[in-house]
């Protein structure tokens, strides 16, 4: 049986793997196949074994593949999306402000259309004319893109998690008089969320997250702490807190139990063990409820029914078997959440968790407090080392304060913040306001934890940003950790040092002379970065927003930092639009920025750098205050003597016209950055044809309003022999250039090419 779930979960997660989903025709096929397979016997058991493998194997690809099919099925219609529509839906979303609101919504109609079943789409409204709460069933006219999202190295993939949450549309609400409430009713889980905001303690953005699994409260300075401290797992509601949960609920329920059996009845009608776990199971249930029925919530409690299903039917299943059950359980029940990370950190940690407890087994010798402290550090250290790897490769970034950090803070939060919060919620659902008193308790002792987690963020080495590495090289790393931890004489020890050549012919590689322009995904914008020898030029950071979002954070610092780079060696502003100098606050928190040069200083006609070998020179503006914002764009030709890059910032025709004439043929470049994102009034034929590139880029936001690249602007470069890209469609371009030789990349069809993220 193990074998035959091994082979199902193996094929499923292939699905990880596939560049596009299997035809539709190819189904039926596979279905056949695995009739034939089953229907076929033979009497050697070799033979028998395999066809049994491989009948799982094909179930495996047979479910992620109809499960994908299925999901392009439901997909909205492509009119959907070229104007605005009326939906009808229930909010879906715990809401916690009353500014400009995102939330989910469950829509089951679109104009007259009824939709079964229900589609998930995610809206913003700017201004809404009433408090947006979990459970409100809306009427509302909304303007819907497909599911898309910044494509670039380093930084989160938001298509893929749309994916993984099946949502199928973004999009906002439109002004209207007819935007309704059709029904007022909200959730249980809003009137919780509602109670603990109207507390207005200072940690009730953490409370919430303790409480209700809602961690849309915390901020980005709050994540940073979370992140560089590595305590992710103890604000999610997952397998800790329904364990905590499922311990105290039984214990109290088998004390009332007894206590009925010896005082009040005295005999004993019902079995007590049975009767003690099956209310525990509910009651998890019921807290799961309350987390919103995540994911990490719903995996620790189909584990809590599995456990219970053995104990019910006295069955003895080996930790592997156990484990094999629960993930395949999960991938048939929820097969999306193969595609987001919390399932992987999940099952890593359980996996490792069952790998500690296999090799320091519990000796029951009578309860030691050294031993069981012991024990702590040794399964805190493993967890943290045997982790390092997928979470080095998922987020390129190590916390090294973590293990000491989660030594103190598991107990604590487990044993004292999560019992407590679990009582001030009991006495918000029975309407006792002592709730306010529990709450005011944690809320003293948070403030006080955070301080002392403030202080262990702050040391400059609690964390390291690390390079980009390939999975093979993590993988290998984590095989040989294993292998050092197994008992002598079980697997021989030069197989670790084997199993780290990956990682070391990644960190021994020779310098390359080539060089990079990474023009990244930024939305309705621009950031460009020239790296070489491990430094970094950037020219634009891309836009900021009102909302706090900003591309800084969510593009460029992700990328330099993927990449091993740890400042901003020059960075060159061509003008001070906010979609292409708007992240600049942001990029300065995050890292040191050596050189500044910008129009108001030295970035004018007939400026040079020399950088990294590289020549650098600025073609444009003459004179910054006799033109627009746009057309006083520092327009930058950068060389190295084989290859030259042109970029052009929001310059149009008039100042094309200029350069023409002042560089003639000087102005030929290989690679041209197309001016003012694809905008008509700029790539004159004159211009491109002085130019006369071979790659031109087009960096502009996914359907846009202004419709960039125009159409016309479009045929005048197709006129030509260059090759076009779009960051809108494409992602980040990656041009390597090196002696006259350029090599492109696309992220969406080179870099990252998977099905589920550019679906």
């Amino acid at each position: 049986m193990d074998g035959r779930l091994f082979s199902f979960i193996a094929a499923s997660m292939s699905a990880l793997f596939w560049l596009s989903l299997p035809a539709l025709f190819i189904l039926p096929i596979i279905l056949c196949l695995i009739i034939l397979l089953w229907r076929w016997s033979h009497t050697i058991s070799s033979y028998q074994c395999v066809k049994s493998l491989s009948i799982y194997f094909l179930l495996g690809i047979f479910w992620m593949a109809s499960v994908g099919h299925w999901q392009q099925t439901w997909q909205l219609q492509a009119d959907d999306f070229t104007q605005g529509i009326w939906v009808k839906g229930q909010v879906a979303s715990l809401i916690d402000t009353e500014k400009s609101t995102r939330f989910n919504l469950d829509i089951s109609n679109i104009d007259e259309r009824i939709l079964i079943p229900k589609r998930r789409i995610r809206v913003s409204w700017t201004k809404p004319l009433w408090p947006i709460k979990q459970g409100h069933v809306v009427q509302l006219w909304v303007k819907l893109k497909p599911p898309h999202g910044l494509a670039n190295q380093g930084a989160f993939h938001y298509q893929q998690w749309l994916f993984s949450q099946e949502i199928v549309a973004t999009g906002y609400v439109k002004a209207n008089k007819n935007n309704s409430l059709l029904e007022s009713s909200v959730s249980l889980r809003q009137r919780l969320l509602d109670q603990i905001m109207a507390t207005h303690l200072t940690t009730v953005p953490w409370i919430a997250a303790l409480a209700l699994g809602h961690r849309g409260l915390l901020t980005p300075d709050d994540w940073l702490l979370v992140q560089r401290t590595g305590i992710a797992h103890l604000i999610a509601i997952s397998g800790l807190h329904l364990a905590l949960v499922a311990s105290l609920c039984y214990l109290f329920i088998a004390t009332v139990l007894l206590f009925c059996y010896r005082v009040l009845i005295k005999a004993q009608k019902v079995n007590f063990y049975l009767t003690s776990v099956g209310i525990t199971l509910l009651a998890t249930l019921g807290y799961a409820y309350l987390a919103g029925l995540g994911l990490p919530a719903m995996r620790a409690w189909l584990m809590l029914t599995l456990a219970a299903f053995l104990l019910f039917t006295r069955t003895h299943w080996a930790f592997k078997r156990i484990f094999l059950v629960s993930v395949s359980g999960f991938i048939l029940l929820f097969p999306l959440s193969l595609f987001g990370q919390s399932f992987w950190l999940s099952f890593s940690a359980i996996l490792i968790i069952g790998f500690v407890f296999w090799r320091w087994p519990i000796r029951h010798n009578g309860f030691s407090i050294k031993a069981w402290f012991a024990g702590m550090c040794r399964l805190q250290l493993a967890l943290s080392i045997l982790m390092l790897p997928l979470v080095a490769w998922q987020f390129s970034f190590i916390s090294l304060v973590a293990p000491l950090v989660n030594l103190i803070a598991v107990p604590i939060v487990t044993l004292i913040f999560v019992p407590l919060c679990l009582l001030a919620i009991m006495m918000m659902l029975f309407s006792l306001s002592q709730y306010q008193a529990v709450l005011s308790l944690v809320d003293k002792g948070l403030m006080f934890s955070l301080d002392i987690l403030t202080a262990a963020s702050d040391w400059s080495g609690a964390a390291l940003n690390i390079q980009a590495i390939p999975a093979l090289a993590w993988i290998g790393l984590t095989l040989a950790t294993v292998t050092m931890l197994l008992p002598k004489g079980l697997v021989p020890r030069i197989a670790a040092l084997v199993l780290c050549i990956p990682l070391l012919s990644f960190g021994l590689r020779t310098q390359s002379t080539q060089w990079q322009v990474n023009v990244l995904d930024v939305g309705q914008g621009l950031s460009v970065v020239i790296s070489r020898y491990n430094k970094a030029l950037v020219y634009d950071v891309g836009a900021s927003y009102p909302s706090g979002f900003n591309m800084a954070d969510s593009a460029l610092v992700p990328y330099l930092r993927s990449r091993g780079i740890s400042q901003v060696n020059a960075l060159v502003l061509s003008h001070f639009d906010n979609d292409h100098s708007g992240s600049l606050p942001a990029l300065r928190r995050a890292m040191p920025m050596s050189q500044i040069y910008t129009t108001k200083d030295v970035c004018r006609q007939g400026w040079e750098l020399t950088w990294q070998g590289l020549n650098i020179f600025a073609l444009w503006p003459d004179d910054p205050t006799l033109h627009s914002d746009n057309n006083s764009s520092c327009v930058l030709q950068i060389t190295d003597g084989f290859t030259e890059v042109l970029l052009t910032g929001d310059i149009d025709a008039s100042v094309e016209q200029k350069l023409v004439s002042h560089y003639g043929t000087l102005l030929q470049s290989h690679i041209l950055l197309a001016p003012h994102h694809g905008s008509n009034t700029s790539s004159s034929r004159e211009f491109i044809n002085a130019v006369a590139p071979d790659y031109v880029i087009f960096s502009q936001g996914f359907m846009n309003r202004w419709g960039f690249p125009r159409n016309e602007v479009l045929k005048r470069y197709q006129q030509t022999d260059a090759a076009l890209f779009r960051t809108s469609e494409q992602g980040q371009i990656q041009l390597t250039i090196g002696k006259g030789a350029i090599k492109v990349k696309r992220f969406r069809e080179d870099i990252y090419p998977y099905w589920y993220a550019n679906h």
